[in-house]
């Protein structure tokens, strides 16, 4: 998914007679295995409740008295285990762990069961398990199983490991489109009502089953190696042009990247108005944003890459999670990391225009991994929140380690292991050590080491490098934190100037202290070739001067790695505030847009030091600096126009719109806020986000804007227009605060995007109270109507902070609620040692950076 993920579990236990949930703990016990399900449910959208039967075919290798299993907002009515004639009713009791016990009153022998389930729900509201979500006045019913949330759909095997056919009957009224995994088998029609049977399955895990219900129209999806439909909400076919075109050649290139044909049936898109995260790779019904699918016939370039991005990710998914799936949560990252991987991969082939290979995905992952309180990749998963906690390491860190090894073996080396990995554990279940052992029979070092060293410890190396060639490691670190010494196995790929002449090689430094003499009295030393190493590194000074005065060796990866390099060093306390701008500077002179947009990046992430007795040297240095270049790039976006270029001006113009306090830029901004309210396909969306936040900020805004804007959202039917819209004001006065947010508990702002709504109004306050006050009174509200991840991760995703007093405000909020919502303690944790953090970064560096500003 390149999404963030929702999860799946309602689990069955057959335990041996003296057995005790002590020695079954969170995993299923190996008494029973199952190895076919089917489900019927009876589901009206526009009802509240439904009911469901299922029968789980079961193969009991051992004695037993009771069955275990989860379930979460589900009454069941009856279970039974059927042999033939011969059935065992079970009574049910309440158990640790969130288990149901069905009680036999005579011992099961061994042998093959039909465990029977009778049950009854309410279809939720949020964006988990099986859900309602209304949109434009009808109703559609959604399924978000990954991980542990099909427990709240029906009852099942639900761990991974457990991969058998699934069959599907759903009755609804006749009215509805219905679509599963697979194909149609039967249907019949009988007073009103369809019961829809659909095929039996290929072996997969609980969490990839899914269906829909809605009055949908459709598109087929025509060029794929199967057949293929296109899923919309009532009216919006139209919206679908470009996806449709493109679906088919990025299926195309991953089936020639595995040499493996894609491996299911049908292949089916869903766009859904009310998702948690941004995908999910269903076995053969995929499941997206709507925002992903329902685009202009041809959107801009930088309008391109998150749609054609994610559509790869989920398509590989299908090879990776999907025909070979990891056994346990705790190698999740297996998924995610080479979908991400595999989605660049594609990406770079068929999409040169979009710049991904520009891209340097580490820098995504090295912030959360710096924290002290970071967990390992490869960690303990026990429950849901287990899962998510860091989940977007998983993608990024993930992507960072594979893209490190497929630097060192080689692609084609690489393609040949993940092609043996495939093939040997096709429809089946791996540990991340059986990679390795593929990845190892075509790399000449021991990779499976390394590896380890990098997924199942947290955080990454600091490698400093001395003029005699000495290499000291330690774990990076944020300045003042306090964290476990560790060390790795890193491979370098090094280039290094010496004698008048560039030198490059690979060596391995996995020691604590190593001493390379080829790099003594180097002139230069670049320890990271094409900026694929996951870790940091330090130079002496007068080296990192012949450095800048030699970019010209560098590649545009290799120069952002520099500048990003400096400043997680001034992060770490390792180096000054000088050092970073003599790096930026170097780089702001660069003549192609994608470094400059590293600077223009770097700069903004000092706006945590900007202040009201600093903004004004700040806005000067902005108006000075950069303001030319945009004007030189102007407001209007030309057809010609490279994704470098596009982005670049885009993040000038956010920043010098929001800090620059340019009258002249304010009223160009104004005047782009209209023309975009008046038509909303004569601007690109994501300078009018940036126009519209201009003319809604400080103190005298209009308050008339708010009217315009949420005429226009009512009126417009892209759902990349409406977030524009929605999330751009940027309204100070508490009356339009209360506005802002009041809209989050209003049908206009569906449930998963009510977090996004709260960030959007927080992010712009210096001053928090308002969004508190309003937040204490509407808690109860916001908490029942976000989805349950959302609601576990509200301290870190919008109460993080750099101000002391509004961490004291977060404080007080969440202080008392953080151990009664599942994971809200383990994210309240984050958000407290990422504020003090920043706070500790503020004191240290203020009186510097303000010294700074006042010196130019």
């Amino acid at each position: 998914m390149k999404r963030l993920l929702s999860w799946v579990s309602c689990m069955f236990m057959l335990v041996a007679g003296a057995a005790t949930a002590e020695d079954v703990e969170y995993r299923l016990p190996g008494a029973v295995k199952p190895t076919f399900q089917k489900i019927h449910l009876n589901i009206d959208p526009d009802q509240p409740d439904y009911s469901g039967t299922t029968v789980i075919e079961v193969n009991v290798t051992e004695p037993v008295t009771k069955v275990g299993f989860y379930q979460m907002d589900i009454q069941v009515t009856n279970a039974e285990l059927r042999q033939g004639n011969r059935i065992y009713p079970l009574r049910i009791t309440a158990g640790e762990y969130s288990i149901n016990w069905g009680h036999s009153s005579a011992t099961v022998p061994v042998g093959q069961y039909e465990l029977a389930i009778d049950f009854e729900g309410k279809v939720n509201t949020s964006s988990d398990g099986m859900y309602l979500s209304s949109f434009e006045g009808r109703n559609y019913i959604f399924t978000q199983f990954e991980d542990m949330h099909a427990r709240k759909a029906f009852p099942s095997f639900d761990e991974p490991a457990f991969k058998i056919p699934y069959q599907m009957t759903i009755t609804t009224p006749e009215k509805q489109v219905v679509a599963s995994n697979t194909p149609v088998e039967k249907r019949t029609v009988e007073n009103g009502k369809q019961t829809v049977t659909f095929m039996k399955t290929k072996p997969m895990p609980t969490y990839l089953v899914a269906y829909t219900v809605g009055p949908f129209d459709s598109v087929e999806m025509e060029g794929l190696s199967v057949p293929g439909k296109l899923y919309v909400p009532k009216g919006y076919a139209d919206k679908t042009k470009f996806i449709v075109k493109h679906t088919p050649e990025i299926l195309k290139s991953l089936e020639n990247f595995f040499g493996i044909d894609y491996p299911y049936r049908k292949l089916d898109f869903v766009a859904v108005p009310n998702f948690t995260h941004g995908a999910m790779e269903n076995a053969g019904l995929i499941t997206y944003r709507d925002s992903l699918l329902l685009l202009e016939d041809e959107p801009g370039l930088a309008e391109r890459s998150s749609p054609l991005n994610v559509v790869a990710h989920e398509l590989a998914h299908q090879w990776y999670g999907n025909l070979v799936t990891m056994a346990w949560w705790d190698d999740l990252w297996l998924n995610e990391a080479f979908a991400s991987w595999m989605a660049s991969y594609v990406m770079m082939e068929l999409y040169p225009e979009l710049n991904f290979k520009e891209r340097v995905i580490q820098e995504g992952a090295f912030g959360a991994d710096a924290s002290p309180t970071v967990k390992p990749v490869k960690k303990v998963v026990r429950s849901q929140p287990d899962v998510m906690d860091g989940l977007g390491l998983n993608y990024s860190k993930g992507e960072s380690i594979l893209q490190m090894i497929e630097a060192l073996i080689g692609t084609d080396n690489f393609q040949k292991g993940v092609q043996a990995y495939m093939n040997k554990h096709a429809w089946g279940n791996t540990q991340a050590d059986d990679l390795w052992a593929e990845l190892d029979k075509v790399s000449d070092f021991n990779l499976s080491a390394m590896m380890k060293a990098y997924l199942e410890q947290p955080g990454y190396p600091l490698l400093d490098i001395s003029n005699d060639g000495t290499i000291t490691q330690q774990r990076f670190h944020l300045a003042g934190a306090q964290v476990q010494e560790q060390t790795w196995a890193v491979p370098l790929n090094i280039s290094y100037k010496k004698d008048g002449k560039i030198h490059r090689e690979i060596v391995f430094v996995d020691k604590q202290t190593t001493r390379l003499p080829q790099l003594a009295e180097a002139d230069w030393v670049f320890p990271n070739d094409n900026a694929t190493g996951y870790f940091r590194w330090a130079i002496p000074d007068a080296q990192m001067d012949n450095l800048l005065s030699d970019l010209d060796a560098l590649n545009n990866r290799e120069k952002k790695n520099v500048l990003y390099n400096m400043q997680a060093l001034l992060n770490g306390g390792e180096a000054g505030i000088d050092s970073v701008m003599k790096v930026l500077n170097a780089m702001a002179q660069d003549e192609d847009p994608e470094v400059i947009r590293a600077a223009v990046g770097t700069l903004a992430g000092f706006l945590y030091l900007v202040n009201d007795e600093n903004e004004a040297q700040f806005a000067k240095l902005l108006n000075e600096k950069y303001l030319p270049l945009l004007d030189k790039l102007t407001l209007t976006q030309s057809d010609d126009d490279e994704e470098s270029v596009i982005r670049l001006r885009t993040q000038l113009y956010r920043l010098l719109g929001r800090h620059g306090d340019n009258k002249t830029l304010i009223a160009k901004s104004k005047a782009l806020a209209e023309k975009y309210l008046a038509d909303t396909s004569s601007v690109p969306n994501s300078l009018a986000r940036t126009a519209l936040s201009v003319a809604t900020m400080g103190p005298d805004a209009d308050p008339a804007w708010f009217d315009r804007i949420m005429a226009t959202f009512a009126q417009s039917k892209l759902p990349n227009v409406k977030n524009a819209l929605l999330y751009s004001m940027s309204y100070e006065d508490p009356k339009m605060i209360n506005k802002l947010l009041d809209l989050a508990l209003t049908d206009n702002v569906t449930p998963a995007n009510t977090i996004s709504m709260l960030g959007s109004v927080v992010r712009n306050l210096d001053n928090e109270t308002p969004f508190y006050n309003w937040l204490s009174k509407n808690a109860d509200a916001v908490i029942e109507k976000m989805p349950d991840y959302h609601v576990s991760r509200m301290p870190e995703f919008i109460a993080t902070t750099c101000d002391a007093d509004n961490l004291a405000l977060a404080i007080a909020f969440y202080g008392p609620i953080k151990d009664k919502h599942e994971g809200m303690a383990r994210s309240y944790d984050i958000m407290m040692d990422e504020s003090n953090q920043c706070i500790r970064l503020k004191d240290t560096y203020q009186s510097k950076f303000d010294a700074f500003l006042q010196g130019l």
